[in-house]
């Protein structure tokens, strides 16, 4: 008996949009110039106030049958629109993608080979190079030794230790099948939605990185301008998502997981609090401030990240972090 072919794409790519600016077009094109046509794309305009939905719709008359373009009649907000362009793919495989970064050819041919060679992970992210403005690459030198599979107690200890693991979206991958028990995107959630499914991806199942660089991540000053912004909701999501995580690890482990969150994270924050005043940003640095002061004293959080400094100016911090931390 013939085995019953499948009419669904392996991979589906889907990319929100709002006021993508400049970037938008070269974005698409990426996606649309993959040497690997085994996908189906799909864009959703969040009620853009600029030419993007002009823009996405141009490249649709040119791409017809590769390319969908939805919109949403008011802005619905990044995790409700990844939602729905979810609900409107139909692939086993769902990429998710940004309006200001670049694919490289082979990202989508490297990501479907990844999970083909690994079938139990829930989701995957692959690493970046990274570019400015005007698409010359920024030299980033930091070296990454998270293994390829990664157990539920692998990450907690790496996300209490340095945050949200995949980064960004445009390098995850993720597997319907799994999503599917987990559920979407929470919808609540303003800024670290994504950080929070991989949590709940991460406890059902292992997770994978591939080391390979698939895309070419964007910085530019347009994100830097909203990103200040959003600080106090962010940290006051994440915090509630690090205790979720701590929760993941086994008992003997969790003592040694919220030391590293007070010392590392949440002393994380306080740079966030100075750069607020720094910005004369008083409401949002006011309520951070408060947000903090419920965590833990905000003396000793003042005293860790000087301690930290001084550390690092004497080159300690690494040998502190490990030999102390996780006694």
């Amino acid at each position: 008996m013939k085995e019953e072919k499948s009419f669904f794409k392996k991979i589906a790519v889907i990319l929100p949009v709002f006021n993508g600016g400049e970037f938008l077009s070269d974005s698409v094109k990426s996606v649309l110039e993959q040497e690997n046509n085994d996908y189906e794309f799909i864009a959703c305009d969040d009620a853009s106030t600029d030419l993007s939905l002009a823009k996405l719709l141009e490249l649709k008359s040119l791409f017809p049958e590769n390319f969908t373009v939805i919109s949403n009649a008011k802005n619905e907000g990044l995790f409700r629109t990844l939602n729905k362009l979810i609900g409107s793919s139909k692939a086993p495989l769902i990429h998710l993608w940004s309006q200001d970064d670049i694919m490289k050819p082979n990202c989508l041919t490297e990501c479907i080979k990844f999970h083909e060679n690994h079938d139990n992970i829930s989701m995957s992210y692959h690493d970046t190079e990274y570019i400015d403005e005007k698409g010359e690459i920024i030299p980033n030198d930091k070296q990454d030794g998270t293994p390829t599979i990664i157990t539920t107690s692998r990450y907690a200890n790496i996300s209490v230790r340095w945050g949200c693991i995949a980064g960004n979206i445009a390098n995850v991958t993720l597997k319907r099948s799994y999503l599917n028990k987990a559920g979407l995107f929470n919808e609540d959630l303003v800024v670290s939605g994504d950080f929070e499914l991989w949590t709940r991806l991460a406890s059902i199942s292992n997770i994978g990185r591939n080391p390979e660089k698939l895309i070419y991540l964007r910085r530019h000053a347009g994100q830097f301008s909203r990103n200040y912004k959003s600080i106090f909701q962010r940290i006051q999501e994440d915090i509630a998502i690090h205790k979720k995580i701590i929760g993941l690890l086994p008992n003997k482990e969790q003592k040694i997981a919220l030391r590293w969150w007070r010392w590392k994270t949440l002393t994380s924050y306080f740079n966030d609090l100075l750069f607020l005043l720094l910005r004369k940003e008083y409401v949002e640095f006011s309520k951070l401030l408060k947000l903090l002061k419920e965590k833990n004293n905000i003396f000793k959080i003042s005293m860790r990240w000087f301690l930290i400094r001084i550390m690092r100016l004497i080159k300690l911090d690494i040998y502190f972090y490990k030999k102390v931390l996780d006694r």
